[in-house]
């Protein structure tokens, strides 16, 4: 707790003494501290169609993405990303890569939502997905309904678990729960990192953004006529520093690192995305 009042004025006093330029600068945010005894966030997704012109615009603001020949194609699924990787979480922007693909998936699996979600600009679905994990990985804990999804790519007998509401509710995020290996690899400090293998040395620098941006340490989502009543909703608000609620727009406002340099990045209209640093 000490080091947390700390922190407080640290970023009060910063917040003081900060450039004068004002379209940079915010107030200090009060920090979430709600928390669920068995869901935390793993990682999160952004769908786009534009992947390159999403990544450049992180780019531009100082962070540092995952090369593309690096990054993740989900075969079976039609779908790939580009990520930004922080020290407690990650982004992806998810995007389509293979349409018929896209389409023989969904037709396997028509209770999932990868159809719906990536014409997010036509049905006005949320364009946001909220990775979560489940301590201990108890399935009978996810506090909603769920149907069990797996591709060939996963490990045997695992799956991911999506929430069925969220083929029905597009304006909610899209929710699904991950298994164990595929749950991202935390780290405390920057030089935690060393403990990455040295086979694996250049994933290292996918951690060190120009901008200082090390921890996501808020999410907030809203969306527009959005039923915040929902096993789905309620279950994602008991989540630390995590929060869905009802807006005028399709919006995610990142915080990085208790806001302490007290920055901000407005990306719209190029992304439903808000940035504080």
């Amino acid at each position: 707790m000490k080091l947390f009042y700390k922190l407080v004025v640290l970023v009060l006093v910063f917040n003081l003494y900060a450039c004068k330029d004002k379209k940079n600068t915010i107030k200090p945010i009060e920090i979430s501290k709600n928390v669920s005894s068995d869901l935390e966030l793993d990682h999160f997704n952004i769908w786009v169609k534009q992947p390159e012109k999403a990544k450049n615009k992180l780019r531009e603001i100082g962070f540092t993405a995952v090369p593309d020949s690096l990054s993740a194609v989900h075969i079976g699924q039609g779908t790939s990303g580009r990520y930004f990787r922080f020290l407690n979480s990650y982004l992806e922007f998810i995007f389509v890569y293979d349409q018929n693909e896209l389409e023989q998936n969904n037709e396997k699996n028509k209770d999932l939502d990868f159809t719906k979600r990536a014409n997010f600009n036509k049905n006005g679905a949320s364009p946001f997905s909220l990775a979560l994990k489940v301590k201990g990985y108890y399935i009978e804990k996810i506090p909603f309904k769920k149907v069990a999804y797996h591709q060939d790519w996963m490990d045997e007998h695992m799956n991911i678990y999506a929430a069925k509401n969220s083929n029905i509710e597009l304006k909610e995020p899209s929710i699904f729960v991950v298994y164990p290996e595929m749950e991202f690899e935390r780290f405390e400090t920057l030089s935690d990192l060393k403990n990455i293998p040295e086979e694996h040395a250049i994933w290292r620098t996918f951690y060190k953004h120009p901008n200082g941006a090390k921890k996501i340490t808020k999410i907030e989502i809203t969306s527009d006529n959005l039923n915040t009543n929902t096993a789905t909703i309620k279950a994602v608000n008991e989540i630390e520093n995590l929060t869905v609620k009802k807006g005028k727009e399709h919006l995610m406002k990142l915080y990085f690192d208790n806001n302490f340099q007290g920055k901000s990045f407005d990306l719209r209209p190029d992304l439903p995305l808000i940035i504080y640093l």
